[in-house]
């Protein structure tokens, strides 16, 4: 993972309009909203061989949002994160586990305690890429018609 610079950022809002992107993190300019929002420092691009791949950001949800999803019990310092591999022929190839996998080991270095992340339930390489980084079913949800799941993975750490 490298951290996200101006020009990497026009990148990025590229891959939301790819239809493989597109279809699961919904419209490209309201994504591209939300990551906006972002600090960069909750933020970094997937790189393989030098070449960037992918995007991941991480935040604390509010309790609001935690609350709505019916996940109100998670521990004060949960993470939930968001990845989308952005080259298409890299979809299925293992770069989404171990990009989460370096995104646990950052959080955890941070203290985090438990860190989660969702999709929808026909999101098949995605809940594959979820669970070969070691993340499990919390909870299904529906969110704007859709039947959500929420996986997590505690991090062995006390939460504070």
């Amino acid at each position: 993972m490298v951290p996200v610079g101006p020009r990497d950022l026009e990148r990025v809002r590229g891959w939301l309009c790819h239809p493989h992107v597109s279809r699961w993190w919904g419209d490209p300019d309201q994504s591209w909203s939300v990551i906006g929002r972002h600090p960069p420092s909750q933020q970094a691009l997937i790189s393989l061989g030098g070449e960037p791949v992918g995007y991941v950001l991480w935040q604390r949800p509010s309790p609001k949002e935690l609350t709505a999803a019916g996940l109100s019990g998670l521990p004060p310092d949960h993470v939930d994160v968001d990845i989308l591999v952005g080259e298409p022929e890299l979809v299925g190839r293992g770069v989404g586990p171990k990009a989460l996998l370096l995104v646990v080991d950052r959080l955890r270095s941070l203290g985090v305690s438990s860190v989660g992340l969702g999709t929808d339930t026909t999101n098949q390489p995605a809940l594959r890429a979820f669970e070969k980084a070691g993340f499990r079913l919390l909870h299904e949800f529906e969110e704007g018609g859709r039947t959500m799941c929420y996986l997590t993975r505690d991090l062995g750490l006390p939460p504070p």
